[in-house]
């Protein structure tokens, strides 16, 4: 099989399984917005604003390093995991530990200060199951990681259900949330240590091994979640808990959104690594090319779409009480695409280990988008967060773009870009003209016509698509 197969095939069969997943998370979503409110569910932002910036010292990129080095075929990867699942939850009890402490000092209602405090916990699940994710993602069966998320948002929801039901408040919808995160935890370690030995490990060698590959990728994730999370928890401090709320909402489904991406793109780790690994940069250009394919076909549309149904997503996911909410998401959709493209791009440096040359990128874009924040948050509410956002992700795109570029001499061909722009716009008349039809049948007919003008304009191989069909 082909690597463009190969991708696009393991890739559609795990965005349907994730599908189910998605549509069980929005539905728990619907049902917080509409419980809470927009101040309410400002609280609800703010708590996991907040903890973000906590959770950014304890990522310190382990997920990809582990990734990266399970992918080598002479490394241990029991050991490896081991090592670094231990690594992460030292890291959690010691970085989670103080969120609850310092949030004392921020002028939030006490609510939001029990609530970080709560929902701390849950984060040490969460850390730890990135971790985890790396086996999934080394040996390409990411569906048991799908699983385990179906499972999870299953019993999820009917705990929101029930939390509402019984007017537990704030309180209780962030216990349904840890809940979620430690069935994920457990289901996952049980496949997990079906296939690897999984012990806390103390091997000094192997952690300065982790820390000499992870810290320059630690560091530009710590810079560039600041200024991914800045925005909320600027917004907390100087503007309303409702107006918190009203962009809390829409970056909820831009970060469903980008988990979508990134699922794939976790695919396409393993691949890039073991291609730099062996020095095959030809095959290394194969893979991002096939993958920037793939993801323009996907974000192009997702981005003209969203500026026709923006708003009515929102009211449908969110309530009436957010359909400002609906404008927001259409800037967000921009810096959405950014990330898609950041994304693959940055794997590839990482993969190429010359992720030590966007230090310097992301230094300097948590700078300026921070101060950013502060000069238009203030004045312009959540329209300044939203274009500040934007800017932010297309400085990164570009500087990533810009770093691989120099390592490979390589840049994708724009061929299938252009044409998933030509279709999109296809799509946008027949948008135009049809204003007043239901949300659902304007998606779908909506992707319909994408779809057909795609494939007449030939931007994808339909012996391909009939092939993942037949081996799905």
């Amino acid at each position: 099989m082909t690597t463009a197969k190969q991708i696009a095939q393991n890739t559609i069969i795990q965005v349907m399984g994730k599908a189910l997943t998605i549509a069980v998370a929005l539905i728990g979503f619907g049902l917080m917005t509409r419980y809470l409110g927009q101040t309410g569910y400002g609280y609800f932002s703010t708590v996991y604003g907040f903890l973000t910036i906590f959770g950014i010292l304890v990522d310190m990129g382990l997920q990809m390093t582990a990734t990266q080095l399970i992918s080598d075929p002479r490394e241990n990867e029991s050991q490896i995991l081991g090592n670094a699942l231990t690594i992460r939850l030292l890291a959690s009890l010691v970085f989670l530990a103080a969120a609850p402490l310092l949030v004392l000092f921020f002028p939030y209602p006490a609510l939001i200060k029990i609530g970080v405090a709560l929902a701390a916990v849950g984060f040490v699940f969460s850390s730890l199951t990135s971790t985890l994710t790396s086996h999934f993602q080394k040996h390409l069966v990411m569906g048991k990681t799908v699983i385990a998320d179906v499972l999870a948002k299953v019993i999820y929801l009917g705990a929101i259900a029930l939390a509402i039901y019984f007017n537990l408040g704030l309180l209780g919808l962030i216990a349904a949330v840890i809940l979620d995160s430690f069935l994920i935890f457990l289901i996952l370690m049980y496949f997990a240590s079906k296939k690897v030995l999984l012990k806390p490990s103390f091997d000094f060698a192997v952690w300065k091994k982790i820390f000499l590959k992870t810290w320059p990728i630690a560091l530009t994730i710590a810079l560039n979640l600041i200024y991914f999370k800045g925005d909320i928890l600027i917004m907390s401090i100087f503007r309303s808990q409702a107006e918190v709320g009203l962009y809390g909402a829409p970056y909820k489904i831009l970060e469903v959104l980008i988990n979508i991406a990134y699922l794939f793109l976790g695919l396409i780790l393993p691949l890039l690594s073991a291609a730099a690994a062996l020095k095959d940069f030809a095959k290394l250009k194969i893979i991002i090319q096939s993958a920037f394919d793939f993801l323009a076909i996907m974000t192009v549309p997702l981005i003209v779409g969203g500026y026709f149904l923006g708003r009515p997503l929102l009211v449908l996911m969110a309530g009436p009480e957010f359909a400002v909410s609906g404008e927001i998401i259409k800037i967000l959709l921009l810096a959405t695409g950014a990330i898609y493209l950041a994304g693959l791009f940055g794997y590839a440096v990482v993969a190429m280990d010359q992720q030590k040359k966007m230090i310097k990128f992301y230094a300097l874009n948590a700078v300026v988008s921070i101060a950013g924040y502060l000069i238009f948050i203030p004045r312009y509410s959540y329209w300044g967060a939203a274009w500040m956002t934007v800017f932010t992700e297309v400085f990164i795109l570009a500087t990533a773009a810009w770093v691989m570029y120099q390592t490979i001499k390589f840049f994708p061909g724009l061929k299938i870009f252009f044409k998933s722009l030509a279709a999109s716009a296809v799509m946008a008349v027949f948008l135009y003209f049809l204003p007043g039809l239901p949300f659902a049948l304007a998606v779908c007919l909506g992707a319909l016509v994408y779809f057909i003008a795609l494939y007449l304009f030939k931007g994808f191989d339909r012996q391909i698509v009939l092939e993942m069909i037949k081996r799905t």
